[in-house]
């Protein structure tokens, strides 16, 4: 893979756990509401503790998505090439058309970031006039995940003003990183977003090489990732 390489920094001392970015995701990519308890959310935001006592307790909140891992076990898992790792900066993609819902790319995924549509996609009356038309609504059956919202970066690449983002190269970034109302998220050419920072990735000991990197002050989540 040459050329840019597209990815995230998050900044874990400035996200507040306030779920804008899961709403921001929903509506940009069509992800339906919740049905049945099952969670179809393609970035999560969890709550870590460094399980002490009070006063030395603290806590951080951790949004999730994709990791677009350099090497990803996804992709390798997947016996009908509905995921892929894309030479356009690096996102890997998900082919709802091919996939034929087996799961694999799930049960390789050391991230648990993937969601299996066990439902055909609806909304309550009304809702449906939110959706955007830049985004396919997955069938019933298949799996999804986060996509970097690459259709934007298809429509920056077309020149659509607008409907891109707003300050990211080229015009692009991701839907939660526009909605962010801490600046905790930024997205952009990896190399670019890491320079002169100390970051770190999840699960390191995986060897998977992820795109989206952590940054915080706090020693004890550094040590516990």
């Amino acid at each position: 893979m040459s050329g840019v390489v597209w990815g995230m920094v998050i900044d874990l001392d400035r996200c507040t756990g306030c779920g804008v970015c899961q709403s921001a995701c929903r509506l940009e990519n069509n992800i339906p509401p919740q049905q049945g308890g099952r969670d179809s959310d393609w970035i999560t935001v969890s709550r870590e503790v460094n399980g002490q006592a009070f006063p030395e307790s603290d806590m951080v909140f951790l949004p999730k998505p994709c990791m677009h891992c350099e090497r990803p076990p996804c992709v390798v898992a997947c016996p009908v090439g509905a995921t892929v790792k894309s030479g356009q900066g690096g996102i890997v993609s998900q082919n709802a058309a091919r996939c034929i819902g087996c799961r694999a790319c799930m049960k390789a995924c050391p991230y648990g970031v993937r969601r299996f549509t066990w439902t055909d996609p609806s909304w309550p009356r009304g809702m449906d006039a939110t959706l955007t038309p830049f985004a396919s609504v997955r069938p019933k059956g298949v799996v999804e995940k986060c996509t970097f919202c690459a259709h934007r970066l298809v429509l920056g690449n077309c020149g659509v003003s607008g409907a891109q983002g707003e300050d990211g190269p080229g015009g692009f970034v991701t839907a939660c990183v526009q909605a962010c109302p801490t600046g905790a998220i930024e997205f952009g050419e990896i190399a670019a977003l890491l320079r002169g920072r100390e970051a770190f990735v999840l699960l390191a000991q995986q060897g998977t090489g992820p795109q989206v990197h952590y940054v915080t002050s706090r020693a004890w989540v550094r040590g516990g990732k």
